[in-house]
Parts: C-alpha cells; structure tokens; sequence
C-alpha cells in the first residue's frame, strides 16, 4: 500500500501510472479498512506542502471515489475533512498556476463529500455503475427537486475548474482536468433527466414547487451554456485527453411555463 502510493506520488511531472492507481483501487476491495488507510497516508503526503504531490494526491482521491469499493472514500473524508486540505501548500512563481488549479479541484471534491453527506451516496459512481435514469423517474415527494438542487450545485463547482493549462509542465493538471470532463458529461447527463421528468409533472405541482423548478430551470440553462462552453474549450485539448467529446445542447423547453 505505502509502496504503491509513494510511487504514484513520486516527484516528477507526470500524472499517477495507471498501474499505481489499479493497485489502490483493488486494495479497496480486499479489506474494509484499506481505504481508510490509504486515504491517512495520502493526507500525510499532503504534508510535503508540494504542489507535484498534492495534486496527485487529489487525482488518486478522485479515483478512489469513482472506482473504489462502494462510497467508502467519500464516507471516510466526510469524517475526515482534513484529508482535502490543500490551504497549506505554498510555491514559488513556478508553481502560482498549478495552485490555482488546485485550489478549484479541491473545491470541486470538497463538494463531492458534502453533497454526499446529503444524498448518502455518489450520483456520478451510480451511473457510473449503470444505474442510468433513477432522476428520470423518481416523484417530486421522494425528493426530485432536492436531489436536482444538490446535483446542480456540483456541477456548479466543477464548471468553476477552469484550469490553467498552458504551462510546460501539465501533464499532471490534464490528468485532472480529464476526470473532470467525465464528471461534468454525467452531471448533465443526469440533470437532462430530472429536467425532462421535472417539466412532465410541472403544471401538477404546487406552488413552491413550482417555483422551486423554474428557479432549477433557470439555473439549467446557464449552467447549459457553461457546460458547451467548458467542453469546447476542452475539445481543445481533445487529443492529450484522450477522450471523445460529445457536443451537448439545450432540450426542448417550450413546455414549461414561463
């Protein structure tokens, strides 16, 4: 375990081997307690106040709350804020732009946990498992508008990662910026499907519903613009991504009353 995660944060401009992390996802999977443990050492390498090593640190959170066993990673942190604190890290000039990315990261999965704390469970690792469409049926009294709220405040967070990528060295933050990326294509996947199940049951809601949905809608739509315009400015840098990007566009609102 030590080993693995040393490695897959040694000090070199390159993003954590794909290797290193397989071996930390299925260390997960062995033993209950391994995730706890591998996330304490990482927050001790967050000690070496390098920005290198914190944001490899951050990209091998990320993962383990996208791969590993169950929710345990964002269970673990959410006791356990101290492991996302980034505050500490200093640079010289060198460094000023891969802190700034850092910064906004850690507050992207710094929500991560916190909407977890509210849903009791990652939206992004469900569909990632397959379970696609659970907001494109679930009622309003089972908590559709709430859920949609605390989804569109993620990817609030996420579209604020704008990155600063045309440093030499930036291996590392495309590496981020590509689960980032998969991240945003998921919450706008799932947020098309509460929409779409939104304005189906709009004109039978209440009033504060009601009104609660216009103000999600709205929020929709700007958030739809931001979406077209993140990933355009990804596409970009489709090639060292490694991944396709689909163009995304508004849906259909002419059945929602303004």
């Amino acid at each position: 375990m030590e080993t693995a995660i040393r490695k897959a944060t040694r000090l070199d401009y390159n993003p954590p081997k794909q290797k290193h992390l397989e071996t930390l996802i299925g260390l997960t999977f062995q033993s209950p307690g391994n995730t706890a443990s591998i996330i304490d050492i990482l927050e001790k390498r967050l000690r070496e106040n390098s920005w290198i090593i914190t944001f490899k640190v951050l990209i091998i959170i990320h993962t383990l709350i996208r791969h590993g066993q169950g929710d345990k990673a964002l269970s673990y942190i959410a006791t356990r804020p101290s492991a996302l604190d980034t505050s500490r890290i200093r640079e010289k000039s060198s460094g000023v732009g891969h802190i700034q990315n850092i910064y906004v990261y850690t507050a992207y999965l710094e929500n991560k946990v916190s909407a977890f704390r509210h849903l009791k469970m990652d939206p992004i690792k469900n569909t990632l498992n397959g379970k696609v469409g659970r907001l494109r049926h679930l009622s309003v009294q089972k908590g559709l508008l709430k859920e949609t709220i605390v989804l569109q405040k993620q990817m609030g967070t996420l579209l604020k990662c704008k990155f600063l990528l045309d440093d030499v060295d930036n291996n590392i933050s495309l590496y981020a910026f590509r689960l980032l990326v998969e991240d945003l294509l998921v919450f706008f996947q799932m947020i098309n499907e509460a929409i779409v199940n939104i304005l189906e049951h709009y004109f039978a809601m209440n009033k504060t519903d009601a009104r609660a949905s216009l103000d999600i809608y709205k929020l929709f739509a700007k958030q739809t613009e931001d979406t077209i315009a993140y990933l355009d400015r990804a596409r970009q840098y489709q090639h060292d991504l490694n991944i396709s990007i689909p163009k995304v566009k508004h849906i259909d609102s002419r059945h929602l009353c303004h």
